[in-house]
């Protein structure tokens, strides 16, 4: 298909779907059927087929029927749900003239591009091209795209074969975003990526100049000099000594995988991962022996012979062949390359771990404390949110409140310029990370560098356990990290909740938030499950009953499909069974939202606005492989909905995840642009001594609405209205004025 064709296709008349369905689905819902006399109907009859019709997935029937209300209604309530309607019906048409704007700049400039040596810009706009476009499958086939992927894969084989690793993991990248549905690109996208982590673990030093050099050759200011502080693979290493750690890993990996694990297969990678490795130049500085290409050579050619060893096993290898394996190849090291024992046994147990699921891995013993602070959703350190600045250098964004930093006077916009004496200059965020945070009880001194200060400032902090507060409202109006206005809508008595992740406590948070709320008049929830990654089960559940009266939640499935866990609600822990409630989600809405959001979907009990979510629905198991040094974290079952439904996004899969009821795509520039103006708005000035500015220069969440910015919150408050204005205001008056909506009834 051509340009031209695509351009024609996107472009045809949209003013009649504006009115009926939600950017940019127009063309996929159902055709609107002919014009129905409804009759006269009372505001309570409208809003609760309003409510069906949304429910059922059905959007276009839903805003049909709000066009019934006549635009000057006698009850100011109504009437502002009508202008509430108008105001979004404009602002779907303005992001719609937008993406046809940029769509068209888009292919423009992509026919610029057509000829670059370096196709990385050309695949950008393509990538754009994909997302903007509502025929994906015709934008995938169109000349100018086809040709470009040809090139492309070209450009990243030859990149790899030049070493220039970045180059390739750029384009494969891309590549791989283009054709996300189908995963054809996985596996490259992984081997370049996994050699990229090599490189990173075993030679920062040269992924520091890549880099540096990749940004001078973009023109942008090189990176300030290279800081090794935390980056020893020794110390990352330490205690990987014990083969055994690696045999105890595949045995239970494939006794206890939720697909079952080939044992053949697993080795297979493992030992590809050591061809990555000794082929990988930039690593030599670490081992010296893969300069020698007849020792690399030597060391390759005992992988290839064990590879074939295992193929012609095939399903047949066990145990016996894992120990063979490793024998084999830890004295083929010894006797050629010279790799590091624990650098073998680390790459090995990586690239088995590879072939089972992105899930599924080997927590090393640098990794078991980060990993256990995650699981158990309990941290410790200073309480400071940190970033790197356009200079790279680490700037304090706020500390938490109630923290040591916090407590001890660091400001925004601080800049850390040692820690501990150790300077931070060229330190990678998470190089950062590590060194402020720490166990508990022990000291750490952070220097910072301060607008306006005469010396740099140090602050010797002892570092305590922070709290961590995952319920979020619609406006901070306190300066506790817990004082929020929970109302986006106080006249209709619409609250609004953020469920950051689901850590430990959240349930109690979000029961707190609803008491404060009930207090003030209560009469519809949008709960905001947005960018939420999951977190813990037993928390989902809880607060999914908080909707349930009973039935079940979630259930956990074998690979078999056979149930070996139930969650149900319990009776005695619902708590808003009576409202009308929006829940929010979007592709970062993972495992334990996606378990809340699906149980609330299959039993009716919410509207859901917004995106397919991301499609992470498995369980995973730690087992302790290496004496508490090291863990196993491995897949054993599935999470499946109410009604039988698999979250999970598996290999080959075209459908996952959780779809919304009311979809509403957002162009990336306004979730970028929603997502800095809400995290602005939640972080209140803080004045030189500390202390919050309640009256200060805050952005208002209230432009996430007014200017269109976030349709996808902007649709869900206009349902949850068209609820709460029946419920609070108790009308039965005839809208027999209004004109019949063009509604699809009836399905």
């Amino acid at each position: 298909m051509t340009v031209k064709a695509l351009l024609r296709r996107t472009h045809r008349p949209i003013a009649l779907a504006l009115a009926l369905a939600l950017w940019p689905s127009v063309g996929q819902a159902d055709p609107p059927a002919p014009a129905t006399d409804l009759g006269p109907i009372s505001v309570a009859d409208l809003a609760q087929r309003v409510w069906r019709s949304a429910e059922a997935g059905r959007p276009d029937e839903a805003f049909a029927l709000l066009e019934a209300i006549p635009d000057r209604h006698e009850v100011q309530a109504v009437a502002d749900l009508k202008a509430a309607l108008e105001r979004r019906n404009a602002h779907l048409a303005e992001a719609q003239d937008e993406r046809l704007t940029r769509l068209g700049e888009a292919w423009d400039e992509l026919a610029q591009h057509a000829g670059d040596d370096d196709p990385a810009e050309a695949l950008r706009l393509a990538v754009e091209i994909s997302s903007l476009a509502e025929d994906k499958a015709s934008v995938l086939v169109a000349e100018p795209i086809s040709a470009l992927v040809a090139r492309a894969e070209a450009s990243a084989r030859r990149a790899e074969a030049e070493g220039r690793w970045l180059d390739a993991q750029e384009i494969l990248f891309r590549l791989n975003l283009l054709y996300d549905e189908d995963g054809r690109y996985e596996d490259d996208l992984t081997r370049a990526s996994t050699r990229l982590m090599m490189i990173r673990l075993y030679a920062p030093q040269r992924l520091h100049a890549m880099r540096d050099a990749a940004r001078v050759a973009e023109g942008l200011d090189p990176l300030p000099p290279f800081n090794g502080m935390g980056e020893d693979w020794r110390e990352k290493l330490a205690g990987i000594d014990d083969p055994n750690v690696i045999v105890r890993a595949i045995n239970h990996a494939q006794l206890a995988h939720v697909d079952g694990a080939s044992m053949a297969d697993m080795l297979l990678g493992g030992l590809d991962n050591l061809r990555t490795l000794v082929t990988t130049t930039d690593v030599a500085p670490a081992f010296g022996g893969i300069r020698d290409p007849k020792r690399v050579e030597a060391f390759l050619d005992e992988i290839a012979r064990l590879e074939t060893r295992l193929r012609t096993r095939g399903q047949r290898a066990d145990t016996y062949d894992l120990t063979r394996t490793l024998r084999k190849i830890i004295d083929a090291n010894a006797a050629t390359v010279d790799v590091d024992l624990a650098a073998v046994l680390h790459e090995f147990g990586n690239g088995a771990m590879a072939r089972l699921d992105q899930f599924s891995a080997i927590i090393w013993p640098d990794e078991l404390r980060q990993f256990q602070k995650t699981t158990q959703a309990r941290f410790t350190g200073v309480g400071i949110q940190i970033q790197l600045d356009d200079a790279q250098r680490l700037k304090v964004v706020t500390p938490l409140e109630g923290t040591p930093a916090h407590k001890a006077g660091i400001l925004p916009g601080d800049i850390i310029t040692a820690v501990d004496g150790e300077s931070t200059i060229g330190i990678t965020l998470t190089g950062a990370v590590e060194r402020i945070t720490g166990e508990r009880g022990t000291p750490v001194t952070l220097t910072v560098d301060r607008e306006g200060a005469d010396e740099p400032i140090d602050f010797n902090l002892v570092r305590d356990e922070i709290p961590i507060h995952s319920v979020k409202g619609w406006r901070r109006n306190g300066p506790h990290e817990t004082d929020w206005d929970w109302f986006i809508d106080r006249d209709n008595g619409i609250g609004y909740v953020r469920v950051t992740q689901f850590a430990d406590g959240v349930t109690r948070e979000f029961d707190r938030a609803v008491r404060q709320m009930r207090e003030v008049g209560l009469e519809g929830l949008i709960l905001d499950l947005r960018f939420n990654p999951g977190g813990l089960l037993n928390e989902a559940v809880d607060l999914a009953n908080r909707f349930l009266s009973d039935g079940v939640i979630v259930s956990q499935h074998d690979a078999d499909g056979r149930a070996r866990e139930v969650q149900r609600a319990r009776r005695g822990g619902t708590t808003l069974a009576d409202l009308p409630v929006v829940v929010l989600i979007n592709e970062g809405s993972a495992s334990a939202s996606e378990i809340v959001a699906g149980a609330l979907q299959d039993h009716k009990r919410a509207v859901l606005v917004g995106a397919r979510t991301f499609g992470k629905g498995s369980v995973q198991n730690v087992y302790d492989i290496g004496r508490g040094l090291a863990a196993l974290r491995l897949t054993i079952q599935y999470y499946r909905l109410p009604s039988g439904r698999l979250i999970h996004r598996r290999p080959g899969m075209h459908e996952w995840g959780i779809e919304p009821d009311v979809a509403v795509d957002m162009p990336p520039a306004r979730i970028g642009e929603a997502l800095r103006l809400r995290q602005d708005a939640d972080v209140l000035p803080i004045n030189e001594k500390g202390e919050v500015v309640l009256d200060g220069d805050a952005p208002d969440p209230g432009e996430l609405l007014t200017t269109g910015v976030d349709m996808q919150l902007e649709t869900a408050l206009l349902l949850v209205q068209s609820q709460s204005v029946a419920r609070k205001h108790g009308l039965a008056r005839a809208l027999a004025e209004a004109p019949a909506p063009a509604a699809h009834v009836g399905g």
